[in-house]
């Protein structure tokens, strides 16, 4: 039994050590080099025509060890391509010489030269360019008004080829799926050394959408998704309407991927059925982080969102932020309308409290907002917020006050680029009140104007803000201090602390103000890959009559990191008043 057992283990070593020397012995053998093959020499031509002969040539090759009865049988083909290389630039009547010699100069390492020589003669000449388009010429005007040949031009057939490549391009996109050259013809004129060029284009039916077949969607509606679709079955088919829907459908962040494709093999006649293919985001998304600003400090933050509560699309969320000086929490429910892309309807209900050196706020708010964007391109915002605010400033008793306010807002952005931008502008205004036999404890009326914009300007960006309130009341200390206006902070005039700046009452103390004004100039400019060095003025304060404005003004320099996810700017500003004060600021944010 022992003897039998050792010759089995000797017998299973001897194998494992085959298999080593086989792979030890394969490792051992030289590494296959490619062969060395000849050089190719044009001369007597034009860079363009001479990197076209050399294209046309380089798949003719010849190893640096081919025998001299090689060279014969590769002269007739070098000879071809030569002249098809040429003929594509209008050179009919070039005459070349090859010759295929060893370079005796590289001693024993010697290959093969192809030297070829060239004399291109006369150039074709377009004489005449004609392109027709049997039917639906609007579709095709910009390739018919911007012909990438034209009448005295030297003859290039890629820029023949070029005008049905756009011809078929348009059709498909316009969705012509038969369309056809009936004719494509370059007649030479080989004695004048004249060409004329002719297309005849017949892009046939335009297709309609049959159907749209929707994948995917699960818990959605179907007919809620489809109020998202630019595109209805009995519309023309466009890849613009399709890259439309794409986006659309993309930008209501209810899908995590969306794919819209033609199925061709369905046609029936002139009709072709569309599929859009979803993959759902997952319905519930809990984030927490972090962050800090000089304006509220160090503070942590949550949010929960469901993305869709039942099948119309309805979302709601809960976001909750705690600093030291601010404690906040916002429940959200939005419905989205008619036209979901553009049309919402939301409920809040949200607490707020603040205490900062100036004054101790708290804030339950319940409102409702009806939003759109009209054909401009501005977002209009019509919202009711009911609120209670309990609030004390400086060392005054506690007040309280209960206030329907309805109001309008209107918003738009436009900036080349969401994160960073280069050129950009973003204007928001809002104009709200209320009336004491309304629900109200004191009527007002209030304005409030923001006006922002940068652009290029040397090797950097150019930075302008303005900020405008004014309120309209009898008596501004009926009014919330959440409402009234104070100055200072991260977003307002940097080198003065969170809401610090205002009116001063007969004590000294800071108070509210009854409007405000403040303005800010900045510079920035790239020192390295994602940073950027910025200098800045702000100037302004809140008041209470027009007549009697006590500017305070900033400048400072700053530091901007460009992180995945947006600015993040640490500021040094120091104050231009008397006490000559210097702060640091650490805000976060987009540009615009």
């Amino acid at each position: 039994m022992i003897i039998t057992r050792i010759i089995a283990d000797t017998r299973c070593l001897l194998k494992v050590a085959a298999i080593g020397l086989v792979f030890l012995a394969i490792s051992e053998q030289p590494v296959a080099q490619e062969p060395r093959r000849a050089m190719l020499r044009v001369s007597g031509a034009e860079q363009e025509l001479s990197t076209n002969i050399i294209a046309h040539t380089a798949g003719i090759n010849l190893a640096c060890d081919a025998p001299r009865t090689r060279i014969n049988t590769i002269i007739p083909r070098l000879s071809r391509q030569i002249t098809r290389a040429a003929r594509a630039f209008g050179y009919y009547h070039l005459q070349e010489s090859i010759r295929i010699e060893r370079d005796l100069e590289t001693g024993a390492g010697a290959c093969w030269v192809i030297s070829i020589d060239v004399d291109p003669g006369p150039r074709i000449t377009v004489a005449s360019v004609s392109v027709t388009v049997a039917q639906n010429q609007q579709y095709f005007s910009a390739v018919l008004d911007g012909l990438s040949m034209q009448a005295g031009d030297a003859l290039n057939q890629a820029s023949f080829e070029r005008i049905k490549g756009q011809l078929n391009s348009v059709a498909v996109e316009q969705g012509f799926f038969d369309a056809q050259i009936t004719e494509s013809r370059l007649a030479l004129d080989l004695e004048n050394n004249t060409a004329e060029a002719m297309v005849a284009f017949d892009p046939g039916s335009r297709f309609r959408i049959r159907s749209v077949r929707l994948e995917g969607h699960e818990v959605l509606d179907a007919g809620f998704i489809n109020r998202y679709l630019d595109v209805q079955p009995g519309d023309y088919y466009s890849a613009e309407s399709i890259l439309s829907v794409r986006n659309s459908l993309n930008e209501s962040l209810y899908f995590n991927r969306v794919s819209v494709s033609p199925l061709h093999e369905e046609v029936d006649d002139t009709e072709i059925p569309l599929s859009i293919d979803l993959q759902m985001r997952p319905r519930r998304a809990f984030s927490f982080g972090g962050g800090a600003t000089t304006d509220t400090g160090p503070r942590v933050r949550s949010r929960y969102e469901n993305r869709y509560l039942n099948a119309r699309g309805h979302q709601f969320d809960v976001n909750a932020s705690l600093s030291t000086i601010q404690q906040k929490i916002d429940l959200g429910y939005e419905i989205p309308l008619a036209n979901p892309r553009t049309q919402r309807l939301a409920f809040s209900l949200g607490h707020l409290s603040e205490d900062v050196d100036v004054y101790e706020s708290q804030t339950d708010k319940f409102g409702v907002d009806y939003s759109f964007v009209d054909q401009s391109g501005w977002r209009r915002n019509y919202f009711v917020n009911y609120q209670q605010d309990r609030f004390q400033l400086n060392e005054q008793s506690r007040d309280s006050t209960n206030l329907l306010v309805p109001g309008f807002r209107l918003t738009r952005t436009q900036a080349n680029d969401t994160l960073y931008p280069t050129r950009g502008w973003r204007l928001y205004g809002q104009l709200s009140g209320a009336q004491e036999d309304l629900l109200s404890s004191t009527s007002f009326v209030q304005l409030n104007v923001s006006a922002k914009t940068l652009f290029e300007f040397g090797p950097g960006r150019l930075i302008l803000r303005a900020d405008l309130g004014s309120t309209v009341i009898d008596d501004l200390v009926e009014l919330p201090v959440n409402l009234q206006y104070f100055a200072g902070g991260d977003q307002s005039i940097r080198g003065y602390s969170y809401q610090s700046l205002g009116p001063i009452n007969a004590t000294g103390e800071t108070i509210g103000g009854q409007h405000q004004l403040v303005g800010s100039v900045e510079y920035d400019f790239g020192i390295r890959p994602n940073w950027k060095l910025a200098v800045f003025t702000d100037m302004g304060n809140a008041f209470n009559d027009f007549s009697d404005i006590e500017f305070k003004q900033s400048v400072g320099i700053g530091i901007r990191w460009l992180s995945p996810v947006g600015p993040i700017r640490l500021d040094l500003a120091s104050a231009l008043d008397d006490d000559n004060k210097l702060r640091l600021h650490l805000s976060m944010g987009p540009d615009l």
